[in-house]
């Protein structure tokens, strides 16, 4: 059975109106891809021996929301529809590492075992990746309930 943070906030304190982390064991936290478009670019860099895993730059697509004046003046001006979100590559690896199988700490064994000191520290670099990724509302979080 899984329990699914809808709201990351329920893994994070506010205080003086930013958002903060809580400490602890993330261990068995599941970080999952939400359904957005997003495209690979350029050659494969870094990567694991782990199949479908490429090494390439992420680029998320995000679909801009307009109100009607905004949407009025995008028609005049040309504007893109789309914003195109390039990662850098430890955020690349990442993403493509938040499978929805791979617990917390498998991805941060990965990330430190292609990357090294580059990345540490691995829980609190991966963390913070992780806080971005959520409210961009491209990620979530679930945790394994504990057996009863």
């Amino acid at each position: 059975m899984w329990y699914h943070f809808d709201d990351f906030f329920a893994l994070c304190d506010i205080h003086n109106g930013g958002i903060v982390i809580i400490e602890g064991d993330w261990s068995n936290f599941i970080p999952v891809r939400l359904p957005v478009e997003w495209e690979f670019r350029g050659d494969a860099g870094i990567h694991p021996e782990i199949e479908g895993i490429t090494g390439k730059q992420v680029v998320l697509l995000i679909e801009k929301r307009f109100s009607k004046f905004e949407r009025f003046l995008a028609k005049i001006l040309k504007a893109p529809k789309i914003v195109k979100r390039p990662m850098h590559h430890t955020q690349s690896m990442l993403w493509e590492l938040m499978d929805g199988e791979r617990t917390f700490s498998e991805i941060c064994e990965i990330m430190e075992s292609l990357y090294h000191e580059d990345i540490a520290p691995v829980e609190e670099r991966i963390k913070a990746y992780l806080e971005v990724f959520v409210r961009l509302n491209v990620a979530t979080v679930f945790k394994h309930r504990e057996e009863e």
